[in-house]
């Protein structure tokens, strides 16, 4: 039971740092595309 819950534990892991990395790259475009907006 216990390598179970360890592999599903792993398994949740990568998704939330995956989930993460996604948030990080939309708020960095955000910005980006904010920025430019403000420039013209």
């Amino acid at each position: 039971a216990e390598k179970f819950n360890t592999y599903r534990f792993a398994d949740y892991k990568e998704s939330v740092i995956e989930l993460l990395q996604r948030v990080c790259t939309v708020s960095v475009e955000t910005r980006r595309i904010i920025g430019e907006m403000s420039d013209v």
